[in-house]
């Protein structure tokens, strides 16, 4: 069972649980004008049981729904990546620097490994720190071990080191290669130079 069916299933549990809970208050605390409205509900319900009726009753209570979930979702959605990181290592002054300098900073460092042809980084804010994912163009034959390791620790030290924040977890690391180099063709023999008489 994944986590989805488990989340219905306690919420359902937790809506019969709070149902019940307002069954037993209006049982011992609803005065009398109360169960009268509730009596005046219930009568309502059963003079209109025409399709027209349910419908209006029906549309409604979806929409009351809709705006719930609508309320939920905007709650549980995780924030977006804000575009500035403070800088908790600068002492005396409140430095901010944008999210996109880090990541150029990250990829002028990490491009200038030996096996690393291009790079693109992507920073978020994290927990008084920053989450970090590079997407690598290696060259044909680069050792993908060594190079991930190496483009890891760059991006660690110039995050930690030379900016002054705190590195969240691992770099996720996405590789790719780059096509072979394309040996240049050998000139036509016609225009080969021909050999020269030796000298007398």
């Amino acid at each position: 069972m994944d986590a989805f069916n488990r989340g219905i299933i306690v919420a359902l549990a937790a809506i019969w649980v709070i149902l019940m809970a307002l069954v037993i208050l209006v049982t011992w605390a609803a005065d009398t004008e109360t169960i009268d409205r509730l009596g005046d509900l219930v009568g309502y319900l059963n003079d209109h049981t025409d399709s027209a009726s349910k419908l209006i009753l029906t549309l409604g209570a979806l929409a009351l729904v809709v705006l719930c979930l609508i309320v939920i979702v905007a709650e549980l959605a995780p924030t977006g990546a804000s575009a500035n990181i403070r800088l908790e290592g600068v002492t005396g002054a409140r430095a901010v620097l944008s999210a996109d300098d880090i990541s150029q900073r990250i990829e002028q460092e990490v491009t200038a490994l030996p096996q690393v042809k291009e790079s693109k980084a992507s920073v978020a804010a994290r927990d008084k720190g920053l989450a970090v994912a590079l997407n690598l163009v290696l060259c044909p034959d680069a050792n993908v071990v060594e190079t991930t390791e190496a483009a890891c620790r760059v991006t660690q030290e110039t995050i930690e080191h030379k900016i002054g924040v705190a590195l969240v977890g691992l770099p996720k690391v996405q590789i790719a290669f780059s096509p072979p180099e394309e040996e240049p063709a050998p000139a036509p023999e016609s225009e080969q130079e021909e050999p020269r008489p030796p000298l007398s």
